[in-house]
């Protein structure tokens, strides 16, 4: 059982998750976002559904309710219907 804080309410878009097409690290994973605070983007085991990372910083100000990877390197876009999108990457 996961315990995922998703529940918007009537002025956000609802969220969709988002499978990576290309296993990371030998496994499937997808992303969703979250009502959690401080604003969170989470990465999913395809597999199990545990809770593999958590994307938080002091860019990710607003609930990320649409998310995608890049098709080919550690790039993960958050956005939301107010047309705030922030971009997290591998920096290594």
């Amino acid at each position: 059982q996961n315990s995922t804080h998703n529940m918007t309410g009537r002025w956000l878009s609802t969220f969709m998750a988002c499978w990576h097409n290309l296993p990371i690290c030998g496994e499937e994973v997808f992303l969703v976002g979250s009502m959690q605070k401080p604003r969170t983007i989470e990465i999913f085991s395809g597999r199990s559904g545990k809770v593999l990372h958590e994307i938080r910083g002091e860019a990710l100000t607003a609930v990320a309710s649409r998310c995608c990877f890049h098709p080919s390197r550690l790039v993960v876009v958050g956005g939301n219907s107010s047309g705030r999108v922030t971009v997290a990457y591998d920096r290594s």
